[in-house]
């Protein structure tokens, strides 16, 4: 699933920089020949039309799964769910989605299908609140170090601006992706924001598939990211999730050709993939 803020960019082969990434993947491997990509529904918010907030996506998103599943016959074990930057994001709340309701009754009363499975996770969004930065004092990063919670106000020369790294006021994508929820919806919900620091949150992710996450060292989102990997490696254990940080790599590196990383990265994805 293509990633952009919720709020633009899109799964035609046509829309720029995404469709790389995901031509790269599927030639990674002869046992992944096949791509479905998802044109969910983008949100929008004051001043423009309000309109597609938190569920929609998601929706757009299981609808794809099931057609897959359902109507194409693929076995969920045979699926790699992927997603980068809010497409990471949709991934994640897909396959939580799948984990917590399976077996429950779908479309025409038949049961949702199982999760995935495998997943990949490529610079995944994965807090639309604010608490990955130090300027909340009423959050409590792991450890109560606040030095954890630096990488959306240090690695400034992220392609990711300040507005979408979470550093300052609200970012125009979460309070269009939230909607008439609210912002409280990104501390606390984990389907919006599994990573939030807010102790409110209560996250698992007992259930989840073997997962590659992918970040960059230089990106604004690399504490959530962080703190997502090391939720995921206590609930399902480090052997079913890989985490490939590139040391310069900035947000979504992947899809440049020209970054030096971007090579390196295919190949561990495609290494991952073969140890199946």
């Amino acid at each position: 699933m293509h990633g952009g803020a919720f709020i633009f960019l899109s799964a035609h082969p046509s829309s720029p920089f995404t469709p790389f990434i995901y031509r790269s993947l599927v030639q990674l491997t002869a046992d992944a020949p096949h791509l479905f990509a998802v044109e969910y529904r983008l949100s929008s918010t004051h001043p423009l039309t309000e309109q597609h907030p938190f569920p929609a996506a998601l929706l757009d998103a299981l609808a794809g799964y099931i057609h897959l599943v359902d109507v194409m016959g693929y076995d969920p074990s045979d699926i790699i769910v992927a997603g980068d930057s809010a497409g990471g994001n949709l991934a994640l709340a897909l396959t939580r989605y799948l984990v917590e309701n399976e077996g429950r009754a779908g479309t025409d009363s038949s049961p949702l299908p199982a999760p995935p499975g495998h997943l990949l996770l490529i610079s995944p969004l994965t807090d639309l609140s604010n608490s990955h930065t130090d300027t909340h004092l009423m959050f409590s990063p792991p450890g109560g170090n606040r030095e954890l919670a630096r990488s959306a106000y240090s690695n400034d020369m992220d392609i990711i601006d300040n507005d979408l790294g979470g550093k300052g006021a609200p970012s125009y994508p979460s309070l269009a992706y939230v909607g008439p929820f609210g912002l409280g919806m990104a501390l606390t919900n984990r389907y919006i924001s599994p990573a939030s620091l807010h102790r409110s949150l209560h996250v698992s992710f007992m259930g989840f598939p073997r997962t590659f996450i992918v970040a960059g060292g230089a990106e604004r989102f690399l504490d959530q990211i962080c703190t997502l990997r090391d939720r995921m490696m206590r609930d399902i254990g480090e052997g079913q999730v890989t985490y490939y940080e590139e040391p310069d790599g900035i947000h979504d590196f992947i899809g440049y050709t020209s970054h030096p990383g971007c090579r390196a990265v295919l190949d561990a994805i495609g290494d991952w993939l073969s140890r199946d």
